[in-house]
């Protein structure tokens, strides 16, 4: 018997997988439902409406990664540790969610509005309080563990380094990647290492 919450991974991948090719308005609840092997009636008692679902799929991946960050900021772990966990761990979703790239990509040809409502209310109202990030960064700053600058560049550019191989994948393996011997998870291990080294020695104290 599938677990609910297997059940919602389940439904959630299907949903994504439809939102990717047809965009939300061209999405309906019955390709959905027939994706993930269940009836429209359930998927609709499940999520409503098709708006709702959508939103969900944001909610649903975004709770994870900030979860995982407020428990880790209970931790005393130095900034250069949490680094390194922060972009594996990130690196790690989108190996596990191929879609979500293109499926932000969709959200942001369309101004991105959803998932920015989604995320301040994860943030604001469920978690209460303001982006945990921004903390780790600004006291890393006080401790001298790192160089005084906009937080917000450093986020940015931690959160583009990783995404952007995941959503130029084909175009990079066709350019860039071509050895017939190439080990996309040991390139991605790789990956992962690279982006920390980049980011922290960039702002390190000099």
């Amino acid at each position: 018997m599938v677990k609910v919450q297997d059940k919602e991974e389940i439904i959630l991948k299907a949903a994504m997988d439809v939102f990717v090719e047809k965009g939300l308005y061209g999405a309906k609840m019955q390709e959905i439902a027939d994706k993930a092997g269940i009836n429209k009636a359930l998927l609709h008692y499940y999520y409503r409406s098709k708006n709702k679902l959508y939103e969900h799929i944001f909610r649903f991946i975004f709770t994870k990664i900030t979860t995982d960050i407020i428990e880790l900021m209970n931790t005393d772990l130095p900034f250069k540790e949490f680094l390194r966990y922060f972009i594996s761990k990130y690196i790690d979703l989108l190996i596990n969610n191929h879609k979500f790239p293109m499926f932000i990509m969709r959200e942001i040809s369309h101004g991105g509005k959803i998932a920015s409502n989604v995320i301040n209310d994860v943030i604001m109202n469920e978690m209460n309080c303001r982006y945990p990030v921004i903390d780790i960064i600004e006291d890393a700053m006080e401790k001298g563990e790192i160089i005084k600058m906009d937080p917000n560049q450093i986020i940015i550019t931690v959160l583009g380094s990783c995404l952007f191989y995941f959503m130029g994948e084909n175009i990079i393996r066709t350019v860039l990647l071509t050895e017939k011997s190439f080990d996309r998870n040991e390139f991605l291990e790789q990956r992962k290492d690279a982006i920390f080294k980049i980011i922290y020695y960039g702002i390190s104290p000099r």
